[in-house]
């Protein structure tokens, strides 16, 4: 802890700082991740309409038959690079056609 403190400072004391590198997810886990994340929750037995970054990682932590141990920046790190997006598009009454 003092050769950390040394070098980074009082960041070394902070309790989330864990330092070395990130746990990696392998590309099966990402694709495991990326298609659970296209299906809808309530497919997969839980009783929700669509996916939140918090919902989908407990899902992906608890799930018995594959449990991917995730956080949820890391979730929407790999969420946005496979494109992943849960934004529906709204559109305005006012855009209907005026000719009909």
């Amino acid at each position: 802890m003092i050769h950390a403190f040394n070098e980074i400072g009082l960041r070394a004391l902070s309790p989330q700082w864990a330092g070395g590198r990130s746990r990696r997810i392998s590309d099966d886990d990402e694709a495991f991740i990326v298609a659970t994340a296209k299906a809808r929750p309530s497919i997969l037995g839980w009783p929700f309409t669509w996916w939140s970054r918090r919902i989908l990682a407990d899902y992906l932590t608890t799930d018995a038959d594959r449990p991917v141990a995730i956080g949820r920046e890391r979730l929407r790190q790999i969420l946005r690079r496979n494109d992943v997006s849960w934004q529906r598009t709204r559109t305005r009454k006012e855009a209907k056609d005026p000719g009909g």
